[in-house]
């Protein structure tokens, strides 16, 4: 008995590592399905629920596994949606719960620690949302103009974006942003982190913050949709420019080639241009160079 019951347990021993260490393209063909990854709340990238997603980036991966499919050969390779938040969305990557994450995503050093990227996808600014009706003291610096009519001394410079509350998304590379601007400029100010862009909107609405961090087109689409969007303004200011891409496994290389490959494809065809331009508007000439740029010949 003893010599049977070791020989299976040596058999799982050696077959278990194989299963864990299963690359993506492995899992999708082994499970029958394509898991994408995505932050609800996240227009114009991403919204919906485990029955339906929409938006820029989910359109992108959909190109993804329409290449997964016909690499794969397979007849049909279903899609499913997993709504994730930016707390648990690296987690899903590297515990293999989704195939890639279509979300926008900062490409910072520490998160290439856990995963890997595609390429770009995406040129962010980081912009501002505040109401029209908002003080003087937040409205002038936002316009260029000074808060205050005194000498300006070092001290006072930043006086205009002192003492107010400002909210960020939660988990993005935006909060150590302002924690660390809040701290240089030695501010006053109360930082907020909500758990949707949706959230950082309603609070600038209904006067819960004075004004709200995100990517400024995310806050063009939102100030747009919102039924009080004519009493919000969105500056021209960027503060910070990032360029942003989907994450997936580490050192899964033929899959982020396969993605990337998809990307590159569809970056440099009309139908590319086309869907920017259903999400952004009319491509600038810069536009139109970022999405050659974020491609591979």
């Amino acid at each position: 008995m003893p010599i049977p019951y070791l020989a299976r347990l040596l058999f799982l021993c050696a077959w278990l590592p194989v299963a864990a260490n299963a690359t993506t393209l492995e899992r999708i063909r082994e499970e029958g399905q394509f898991v994408l990854g995505f932050v609800p709340g996240n227009l114009p990238f991403s919204d919906g629920d485990t029955e339906q997603a929409s938006g820029y980036s989910i359109d992108l991966c959909r190109h993804v596994a329409s290449l997964v499919k016909q690499q794969l050969a397979l007849s049909e390779l279903p899609v499913r949606y997993r709504p994730l938040t930016p707390l648990d969305m690296l987690d899903a990557v590297t515990d293999g719960k989704v195939d890639i994450l279509c979300a926008p995503v900062v490409e910072s050093l520490e998160r290439r620690r856990r995963v890997s990227f595609s390429l770009p996808i995406f040129t962010a600014g980081l912009g501002i949302l505040v109401r029209q009706d908002a003080p003087a003291s937040l409205m002038l610096p936002l316009k260029g103009e000074p808060a205050h009519s005194g000498p300006t001394w070092r001290a006072t410079i930043n006086r205009g974006l002192n003492r107010h509350r400002f909210a960020v998304l939660k988990g993005t590379v935006s909060v150590d942003w302002a924690r660390t601007r809040i701290r240089q400029l030695g501010l006053q100010s109360e930082l907020v982190e909500v758990d949707s862009n949706r959230e950082g909107v309603e609070q600038v609405v209904t006067r819960q913050v004075d004004a709200f961090f995100a990517d400024r087109l995310v806050l063009l689409n939102y100030q747009a949709q919102h039924p009080q969007g004519a009493q919000l303004w969105v500056p021209e200011r960027l503060f910070a420019v990032e360029s942003v891409a989907m994450p997936l496994a580490r050192d899964d290389e033929d899959f982020r080639l396969l993605v990337d490959t998809a990307l590159s494809r569809l970056n440099r065809s009309e139908e590319g241009e086309a869907l920017y331009r259903s999400y952004f508007g009319e491509l600038s000439e810069q536009s139109r160079l970022m999405l050659r740029l974020n491609s591979r010949p």
